[in-house]
């Protein structure tokens, strides 16, 4: 019996590969019966191609690891919310604290917060200067 899904992928892209065929034609002032032709071709063998591409993908089992790397990541994703709605609470928590005794301190703008930025100077900077031939 035919997959639903193989079938709606092969479908799918033949008919980009149809319309893609058409617009060529029609770009290139083709005459309508070469068009017809060369979509059809395309259509038939981007469909056969596609179908055959995606049954041996699921027969080699690539479907499955695709399968089980989706599991993962919804794994991987229900951790992060947990672990997010308790990380949430206790900084909800420390942020309270902190503000019941007052020891937030303000934030200093100066110099030492930036590393010892210096700004260039056009003396280090170098010059590139081009060959007498080039001018």
């Amino acid at each position: 019996m035919i997959d639903k899904c193989k079938l709606t992928a092969s479908l799918g892209m033949a008919a980009l590969a149809g319309i893609a065929a058409m617009a060529a034609g029609l770009m290139g002032e083709v005459r309508v019966s070469v068009i017809l032709g060369r979509t059809l071709c395309s259509f038939l063998i981007t469909g056969v191609l596609v179908y055959i591409g995606v049954f041996l993908f699921e027969r080699i089992g690539f479907s499955g690891m695709i399968k089980e790397t989706e599991d993962a990541l919804a794994e991987l994703k229900a951790q992060e919310r947990s672990s997010g709605a308790e990380g949430a609470d206790a900084e909800e928590a420390s942020g309270d604290e902190a503000a019941e005794e007052g020891d937030m301190q303000p934030e200093d703008g100066g110099e030492e917060q930036q590393g010892g930025f210096e700004p260039l100077q056009a003396d280090s900077l170098r010059r590139v200067v081009g060959s007498a031939d080039s001018q």
